[in-house]
């Protein structure tokens, strides 16, 4: 049986090594393990005397030693184990230039850097440079935007050591959080400059990649290629917008092949989920905690890279309806390990977290510690709804909310491909389901997982003071547009209409939910007169009420650092809200017309009406202020109120409250563009709806 293991093996990995017992799948794979392990004393003559890193160019060690030298007498004092902070050649599937050594734990002193900075860029535009730096931008990013995003390792980046357009595109999205408080007179020039600096650094950017396709294995290629595609998604520039969808293009395809979608082509001795051989313990043991942190640094660096490009694929142009061209299928990394590691700030306290988390030593952590449920994306997936996910992957989802997001990502992804699948069969209005995309047992399994993922966000409890709380609030939003899409799909997405931006599909949304277009397309004559009846909104009623207190709630501070993509999906929300209240308006309108009289509480369209108007006013309330009848405490009296008279005033005055916290909630969201963008919309139809009815009463 042993032989037969044996045979099955060699047959699998048939490039053996000859220096040791090593086997690969892929002959680079052997060349480039030879010449890490076994010849780098000939390919790298030059060693530091200080750390014993070795190099080939002598130019990069003499920088090198010298600064190495430097660190070691004045800034870094390590523990008895540790090294230097150098950069070793610890990773051959990743280079070392991938990554950017810090030169001191962030954010300890001030950060410097050398390279170009908004007063080089602006020379007719002075007065916004004014008294401000780089490495202020670069602070408000990691303050603000980094939060919603962990693309970077923080504790490892300096802007005086990392390459140019990465500093350059962080501190173009930084400088929109380091220029408070707001002026709304220095906006444009402003960003002229950062749409300047953007524009130089996608031109360098597929410069670099033409001239030699393999750049884009270097981390820090693609964590800059991706902040370019976020910061041009989400400008209200239909050409920059389309300059992002062809960079989204070319490193997907850059990424396929090269073989960047497969953790078992890229770095076959990562895989934490598949014990790999005894002889990675004993090469591992001989790491100081020094590199082990580095090594760890190295994987995860890329990994969360890619999970950054599957989420980017997947969502931020879904507002548009652009079907994501990377399938979860397809891509084969494990999912990232606990946040908390990301963060730690050095060894020391990486060490400690990865021994409280996986109950090990962390010279032990990469045999295993997770098991298989964690070892893909679609892998986890499916575990999540199963009727009993392991352990190890809920403790995953528990201490990643980054992991939990793109989880829930790939949970939506798969309710819109279902969605696009269903809407071109005939309609089924005999289907009592609301939700009606799935059968039921594909309901049951999907929302069996929707549960899982809700009461890990309710088991955080998450406080504006936690690190983590903007991840775990973009959670709870995305978590909520994904059941509101099991019931009430997307309008563009079965309209068939695909914009040529974010802001253009999210304005074109507003216009088709407020109107009958979808009924068109669902073969109008065969359909009953109300196209989505009252049980969808019933099934998520309560998660609507919940998320627009949680949406209009967000002020100040929590607004203005909100993440584009947040802001979209929960515009979507609020969509979905006004089209419940304007039916639901409508349907007691037309009874009190027919009957003369209320209809009972407990019918639906009067659930939804009492229900969604008793957080509008609350939010209005809370941010000051709320309509006629409306009390400075307790209860507005009209809210589920009997009286004929009472209540019609609420009616009438229902939906204008809603648009009115509806505007509010677009205005404090100006960082970006979508805030603005549906603010104005929001004014044209109300413009368009006041000089029509004018038209109708002359």
């Amino acid at each position: 049986m042993a032989e037969t293991t044996n045979e099955l093996e060699a047959a699998y990995r048939p490039f053996s090594c000859s220096e040791c017992s090593k086997s690969f799948t892929r002959s680079e794979n052997l060349q480039r393990h030879k010449r890490a392990r076994h010849s780098g004393a000939i390919r790298k003559p030059f060693e530091c005397a200080g750390c014993q890193a070795r190099f080939s160019r002598s130019d990069v060690y003499k920088r090198h030693s010298e600064r190495c030298r430097q660190l070691a007498s004045q800034r870094y004092q390590p523990e008895s184990d540790d090294s230097p902070p150098v950069m070793a050649d610890l990773n051959p599937q990743l280079p070392t230039s991938n990554l950017v050594v810090p030169e001191h734990p962030w954010p300890e002193e001030p950060i410097a850097v050398a390279n170009e900075s908004p007063q080089t860029y602006s020379g007719s535009s002075p007065s916004i440079a004014n008294g401000e730096t780089t490495a202020l931008h670069v602070k408000g990013y990691f303050e603000n935007f980094h939060a919603s995003l962990p693309l970077l390792h923080r504790p490892t980046f300096t802007t005086s050591s990392a390459p140019e357009l990465l500093v350059n595109i962080v501190s173009v999205i930084g400088s929109l959080y380091s220029s408070q408080p707001y002026d709304p007179n220095s906006r444009g020039t402003g960003d002229q400059w950062r749409r300047d600096c953007w524009k130089r650094g996608n031109k360098d950017l597929q410069r670099l990649v033409a001239a030699d396709y393999s750049e884009m294995r270097k981390t820090w290629v693609l964590q800059t290629w991706l902040l370019h595609i976020v910061y041009g998604a989400y400008l209200n520039d239909t050409t920059d917008f389309e300059e992002s969808k062809k960079m989204l293009r070319i490193v997907v395809d850059a990424a396929r092949e090269l073989g960047l979608l497969r953790q078992g082509i890229t770095m076959p001795d990562s895989l934490s989920w598949a014990s790999q051989a005894d002889g990675m313990l004993s090469q591992d043991g001989s790491k100081t905690p020094y590199t082990r942190w580095m090594s760890y640094v190295s994987v995860e660096s890329l990994k969360v890279a890619l999970y950054t490009l599957v989420f980017l694929d997947s969502h931020i142009f879904s507002p548009a309806n652009i079907r994501p061209l990377i399938s979860a299928m397809e891509f084969g990394w494990e999912l990232p390990f606990p946040g908390d590691l990301w963060e730690a700030k050095n060894p020391r306290i990486w060490t400690q977290r990865v021994t409280e988390h996986f109950g090990m030593a962390p010279e032990n952590y990469l045999c295993g510690p997770r098991g298989i449920a964690t070892a893909s994306l679609s892998i986890a997936t499916q575990q999540l709804m199963s009727e009993s996910p392991s352990p190890e992957l809920l403790a995953a989802l528990t201490a990643s909310p980054f992991t939990t997001l793109c989880i829930l990502m790939n949970i939506n992804t798969l309710i819109r491909d279902f969605t696009r699948c269903y809407y071109q069969l005939p309609p089924s209005p005999w289907d009592p389901s609301a939700f009606h995309i799935f059968t039921q047992s594909q309901n049951k399994q999907i929302y069996g997982a929707m549960c899982v993922i809700s009461r890990i966000v309710k088991d955080q409890a998450y406080t504006t003071d936690s690190p983590q709380f903007l991840l775990w609030r973009t959670v709870d939003i995305l978590h909520c547009s994904a059941k509101i899409s099991l019931c009430r799909p997307d309008h563009l997405l079965i309209g068939g209409i695909v914009d040529n931006s974010v802001i253009a599909g999210l304005a074109t949304s507003t216009h088709l939910t407020l109107g009958d277009y979808v009924s068109v397309r669902r073969s109008a004559p065969l359909r009953p007169p109300h196209l989505w009846g009252d049980e969808g909104i019933l099934a998520v009623l309560n998660d609507l009420a919940s998320v627009l207190t949680r949406i209009a709630g967000e002020e100040g501070e929590g607004a203005f650092r909100e993440a584009p993509w947040v802001t979209a999906a929960s515009y979507g929300i609020l969509l979905c809200v006004w089209a419940a209240l304007r039916r639901a308006g409508n349907d007691i309108q037309n009874g009190l017309d027919t009957f003369n009289e209320l209809p009972r509480t407990s019918k639906s369209c009067v659930l939804i009406f009492n229900t969604l108007m008793e957080s509008v006013l609350l939010c209005l309330k809370a941010g000051g202020g709320g309509g006629e009848g409306t009390e400075n405490t307790g209860r507005d009296p009209r809210i589920w109120s009997t009286d004929r008279d009472s209540f019609v005033t609420l009616l009438d005055q229902g939906e204008l409250l809603f648009v009115s916290l509806l505007q509010r909630v677009c205005r404090d969201r100006y960082l970006w563009s979508i805030g603005p963008s549906m603010a104005t919309v929001v004014d044209e139809i109300l413009a368009s709806s006041q000089t029509t009815t004018t038209t109708a009463l002359a």
